[in-house]
């Protein structure tokens, strides 16, 4: 049974928390494409053993006495080293222990999606994600100094399944959010058109209530919802002002009120795989 807070005969569910364009689109700062292995391994990042940024990728964009492109050329993650600095966690302050609002995890997926190669994060990895979860997946810092004053675009591989529907006369959408940062502090959600806005669910009635049910930082934001199974690259033009020394970026995702239940594996019946994020690089542009 899930963890409930009761507040004046309310129960309150505990709660995990990301555009699909057409393919080849490049629409407003962001440019997807079906993978054309459909996710099977390419061989084209080489990973570094202490588990850093894995260097090598796609170099081909690397001129001769380019110093930025030269110093993106070195900043890929594949994830098969380990976690390469990046973190998870709950979101929106979430602190109950006993309900999976964090639903990241590094590994193969047996679940949705495969990885595009090897291992991926994702949310979730092995199940349906829980209703009422919200949690992030953030990068390390990464210096894109060398690359002040010039375009870049983030490049990254993903799939994502998310429930959709209607209770009370209103669409809903779980969904995912990708935002950036100039240092980790304030954080922004790059220009774009995205598939469609987070939408999150607060309830099914008074009995049935994500905790802190108004509290979704993804709620009305820009992102990633329905479904797109099969495995895209996605590229998004970095804002100009998070191009720094210090630049972070994250892929939060989050759930409201799918099911009418306070059990969190019930809940899990009426969800999705939730989202696969892999291949990470930059690109000058």
């Amino acid at each position: 049974m899930g963890v409930l807070v009761r507040t004046s005969g309310l129960m309150v569910l505990g709660v995990a928390l990301t555009c699909a364009c057409a393919k080849g689109a490049d629409v407003e700062g962001i440019d997807e494409e079906v993978d054309a292995d459909g996710g099977a391994p390419d061989g084209s990042v080489v990973p570094r053993g202490d588990g850093g940024p894995a260097e090598g990728g796609d170099a081909s964009f690397g001129d001769a006495g380019d110093a930025c492109a030269d110093a993106l050329t070195k900043i890929t993650f594949d994830f098969e080293s380990g976690a390469q600095g990046f973190t998870h966690g709950n979101s929106d302050d979430m602190t109950t222990p006993a309900w999976d609002y964090d639903e990241w995890s590094l590994g193969t997926s047996t679940v949705g999606s495969a990885c595009k190669s090897g291992n991926c994060f994702g949310a979730k990895l092995a199940e349906n994600y829980v209703q009422c979860h919200r949690g992030y997946l953030s990068s390390p810092p990464i210096d894109l100094s060398a690359c002040k004053g010039r375009k870049i675009a983030i490049v990254f591989h993903h799939a994502y399944a998310y429930w959709t529907g209607t209770y009370a006369s209103q669409t809903w959408a779980d969904g995912g959010v990708f935002e950036v940062s100039a240092d980790g502090n304030a954080w922004q959600v790059p220009s774009g058109t995205y598939p469609g806005q987070v939408k999150i669910n607060p309830d099914r009635g008074p009995l049935y209530a994500c905790a802190n049910a108004t509290g979704f930082g993804v709620n009305g934001k820009p992102g990633f919802i329905g479904k797109q199974v099969a495995t895209l690259r996605t590229e998004i033009q970095l804002p100009a002002s998070v191009v720094t020394d210090k630049m972070r970026f994250r892929f939060s995702t989050a759930a409201g009120v799918s099911t009418a239940t306070t059990n969190a594996a019930a809940s899990r019946v009426n969800t999705d795989f939730g989202w696969r994020i892999d291949d990470i690089s930059f690109v000058p542009k």
